[in-house]
């Protein structure tokens, strides 16, 4: 039986995406036969992770009183109330990112000590943020294997605003090269992810993309929140965690607004916004074709998408092609037609390769009418086998790479 530190900022029980491929892979390898010991951050909240033998939540400055945007956090992760606000300017200073500065003079002590009382066979990091793969290069200088996990780029399309001087971005490139160079394999989330760090760093890089719990398969249920005499297209989570935004989705809605299409649609948002986006939402011309209900408990959620007609996922196009949002694999679980805005990216082409959905604009209105036209008018049955991205399936992937790598 092999032992495996599994290091991520973000885990169970939080609401936010990233949790779940901590939770999916922790739960389906200890199914294997593997010990995981997850280290976290207290940002996450308490208690057990299903499958983690052990769990270990350090301090983390967000959750101190020196976090004076501690209000728009738990807003962004659908703990508080009101809107979330746009991310510190103080993300444009920190090199790598601010976890360095938060959470890492925690993380990394924790790790060091886990070390020194178990033997860990193999510590997988995972990212954002990509100062958690220091933990993975300090374990890896005492002897560990280490996999580093890349749930979005480092360098290559990059979530946060661009730096404030160049100087920033070189030295975030060369962190980026001695850390990654170190590390005994990469994952990447998506294909355009693994096959950057494959070419651009010559590292081993693997794909092993996000997935879905197939043991959390609750009954559809509506539960009130869908009109059933329209078509529902539904959204579910954040717009900020993929940096998206619905402005170009609501300026088609206003074309489609004196059709009869806007009498037999409606578009449904469940998760926390921002402020901004609460206002745009506020338009009275949207009355009946737009209308949110607010973050929901996760088994609601997943209720909900399976109760929809069709589900929606917003990216930002071709600015960041390599995005594949985390909720995308819950949608697929959910066998219901998948509405993609954002035909050049990674998400585009699973749901055409899965026979799921289909694409449009991320940005033009009149593409993104004329979309919505033709899913009022002719839904599509989406048609889809998603084992393949099931955590069952994924975690004996990685299960396969972490024996490669430890051999």
């Amino acid at each position: 039986m092999r032992s495996l530190l599994l290091v991520a900022q973000i885990a169970p029980p939080s609401e936010l995406v990233a949790a779940r491929r901590v939770a999916g892979f922790a739960k389906y390898l200890a199914r294997l036969g593997y010990r995981v010991t997850v280290l976290t951050s207290r940002v996450s909240g308490s208690g057990p992770i299903d499958g983690a033998e052990r769990v270990v939540r350090t301090s983390d400055l967000l959750v101190s009183r020196l976090n004076w945007r501690r209000g728009h956090f738990e807003a962004f992760s659908g703990q508080g109330q009101g809107g979330y606000a746009e991310p510190s300017v103080l993300e444009r200073v920190v090199v790598p990112d601010l976890s360095a500065v938060t959470w890492i003079p925690f993380a990394l002590p924790a790790a060091l000590r886990l070390a020194r009382e178990e033997r860990f066979d193999c510590v997988i990091t995972s990212s954002p943020p990509p100062s958690a793969h220091l933990v993975g290069l300090a374990l890896k200088r005492r002897g560990l294997c280490w996999i580093a996990d890349f749930r979005d780029g480092w360098t290559f399309e990059p979530q946060h605003s661009p730096w404030l001087v160049g100087a920033q971005g070189r030295a975030d490139a060369l962190v980026e090269r001695r850390v990654i160079g170190q590390a005994d394999a990469v994952i990447g989330v998506t294909k355009p992810i693994a096959d950057d760090l494959r070419d651009r760093l010559g590292v081993r890089a693997e794909l092993i993309t996000n997935g879905f719990d197939p043991e959390e398969v609750p009954d559809a249920d509506a539960d009130g929140l869908l009109d059933p005499d329209r078509l529902s297209l539904v959204h579910t989570g954040r717009f900020g965690a993929a940096r998206s935004t619905p402005k170009a989705l609501l300026a088609a809605l206003r074309r489609l607004r004196d059709s009869g299409v806007a009498d037999r649609l409606e578009v449904v948002f469940a998760g926390p916004l921002s402020e901004e986006e609460q206002a745009l939402l506020a338009d009275p011309g949207l009355n009946g074709l737009v209308r949110s209900v607010g973050a929901l408990p996760r088994p609601r959620a997943l209720a909900l998408q399976r109760a929809a007609d069709a589900l929606l996922v917003v990216t930002e196009g071709a600015r960041r092609r390599s995005v594949a949002t985390g909720k995308l694999f819950e949608y697929l679980a959910a066998a219901r037609p998948v509405l993609v805005l954002g035909e050049e990216t990674e998400a585009a082409r699973i749901v055409a390769e899965t026979g799921a959905g289909f694409a449009t604009s991320a940005d033009d209105p009149d593409e993104i009418a004329a979309a919505l036209r033709r899913l009022v008018e002719s839904p599509p049955t989406a048609r889809t086998n998603a084992e393949e991205y099931s955590y069952r399936e994924l975690a004996r992937r990685l299960a396969d790479l972490i024996e490669d790598v430890c051999a």
